[in-house]
């Protein structure tokens, strides 16, 4: 009687094993991976239309700068100091350095919008591989989860860094 019982617990005991290793549900894991792309997707084009945005208003921004400063120099005469410029300064290189400023803070909205898309790029890119990760078990899984986190950091600091090259240029 003690023998049986211990065949039946032992039984149990590798059956409950077997339920813990066993392999994820391959249909699920594609459903969250066709998931995780379309969400993707979406993050990238939102970032992407963010960033067509901002470089339109920057054109438009530069644009009206240009047509200020023109306008400015225009009304004032060759004899007329521009009411902007600095002393000893002529109202023509005031006007520039206002467009180049113009420039050069598009340049950094443009930087950190690009930053966004480069971003949502990543997150796109690891949210995928973390559902493909879920088709394995065990060490295999953490190790597909901490090879996809590694690469997402990569990626997230090279999209920092060109940020911050265009940003100091600026």
């Amino acid at each position: 009687m003690k023998q049986r019982v211990l065949v039946a617990i032992v039984a149990m005991a590798v059956l409950g094993l077997s339920a813990c290793t066993q392999a994820p549900d391959q249909a699920q894991v594609q459903r969250d991976v066709e998931k995780a792309q379309a969400e993707g997707q979406k993050k990238v084009a939102d970032a992407q239309a963010k960033l067509e945005q901002v470089n339109a208003e920057n054109r438009k921004d530069i644009v009206e700068t240009r047509v200020d400063t023109s306008a400015a120099a225009a009304n004032n005469t060759a004899t007329t100091p521009s009411t902007t410029a600095e002393p000893g300064t002529p109202a023509n290189a005031n006007a520039n350095k206002d467009v180049a400023d113009a420039r050069t803070k598009a340049a950094k909205k443009a930087a950190d919008a690009q930053y966004d898309v480069d971003k949502a790029n990543a997150e796109a890119k690891y949210d995928v591989a973390v559902a493909r990760c879920k088709a394995q078990t065990g060490s295999a899984e953490k190790s597909c989860k901490d090879s996809a986190k590694s690469a997402y950091d990569s990626e997230v600091n090279q999209a920092k860094a060109k940020t911050n090259s265009a940003n100091q240029r600026g």
